[in-house]
């Protein structure tokens, strides 16, 4: 779905979602098609990243963000071509990485994009993961609060996701014993496949009892990106001296109550909890970009993606995302 002469195709909020989003939540429109102002560039939008952290801007919580109003354009970065362009530091056919919104094109500053650099062989739209933000965000974690050493047990949360993907696998390539909480076969088996996981354990009722089975020495460090249900298992099968880092609140994002943390399990275990906001670890950018970047070029990590083709189906790939039924990192080729 492209822009013509004279409109383009975004995907605008229709209504504020009550709990988890659905496709009808959000309305694929034509917004009018905008000349360029000095130092504007016209991005036509290959690739478009799909992320939690839009469902909380629906509802005006996301980190005193103001809330998206209906008919609004959903937040969202995106790689894209310079196809127009009255910068003259910003060359057209330039590949970049821009906040676009859910666009089939849009025009922005031309000092707000960045030229999309990924090593040879990896796809430009690692720019929107495991060299991305969510990239950032785990390797943060991973370097900065968990820091896992050999032979530690790892858990991670939401553990073939976007962030939990490359987290899981940076502490593998640590020596730390990793487990990851899945919720279904198919990501069980992508965990302990591709991503190298020792053990997947399943959300729900048994999820303790199959926890305290795949970690008998209990956990030292814990990527959280689930629900409350997951956190009260974990916190309460943390080692002494166990680090903790607050990465994702899912449920919260699709209106749930505000998360709370059991300061008993905490204390018993002089646990470390961290609250995780990828924005503070921008001096880290230039290192996970070297690291993880060389690691996908050697093939020592893996990127899962759950692609969408078509503006028209971004609706239904962030229901799906939102509802956990995404497998790696969710992008819709515009």
């Amino acid at each position: 779905m492209t822009a013509s002469a004279d409109a383009v195709p975004a995907v605008v909020l229709a209504r504020v979602p009550a709990g988890a989003p659905t496709p009808e939540d959000l309305a694929l429109v034509e917004l009018p098609r905008h000349r360029l102002g000095a130092g504007q560039v016209r991005v036509r939008v290959t690739t478009l990243s799909l992320d939690p952290y839009q469902r909380s801007t629906l509802g005006g919580r996301h980190l005193g963000d103001a809330p998206v109003g209906l008919g609004d354009v959903l937040p969202g970065r995106s790689v894209g071509e310079v196809v127009e362009s009255r910068d003259p530091g910003v060359a057209v056919g330039r590949r970049v990485l821009a906040e676009t919104g859910w666009r089939a094109e849009a025009v922005v500053d031309g000092a707000a994009v960045t030229p999309v650099q990924v090593p040879p062989g990896v796809p430009a739209s690692a720019a929107l993961g495991a060299l991305g933000m969510p990239g950032l965000m785990a390797y943060a974690a991973h370097v900065r609060h968990l820091r896992p050493t050999a032979g530690a047990t790892v858990v991670i949360g939401a553990a073939t996701g976007g962030v939990g993907s490359v987290a899981g696998q940076l502490a593998r390539l640590a020596g730390a014993r990793t487990v990851g909480i899945v919720g279904s076969d198919e990501k069980a088996a992508l965990a302990t496949g591709p991503l190298g996981y020792d053990v997947a354990v399943r959300r729900g009722p048994s999820l303790a009892d199959e926890l305290a089975r795949a970690c008998p020495d209990r956990i030292d460090g814990y990527l959280h990106l689930g629900d409350q249900d997951t956190l009260d298992v974990v916190l309460e099968q943390l080692a002494v001296g166990a680090r903790v880092s607050l990465a994702g609140l899912m449920d919260q994002y699709n209106g749930g109550a505000p998360t709370r943390l059991r300061a008993g399990a905490v204390m018993a275990a002089r646990a470390e909890v961290h609250g995780m906001v990828v924005y503070d670890h921008g001096d880290l950018a230039a290192e996970h970009a070297q690291r993880v970047g060389d690691l996908l070029a050697s093939g020592a990590l893996v990127a899962p993606e759950d692609r969408y083709a078509g503006l028209d189906r971004a609706a239904l790939a962030f229901a799906r995302l939102m509802g956990g039924h995404t497998v790696g990192k969710v992008v819709v080729d515009v």
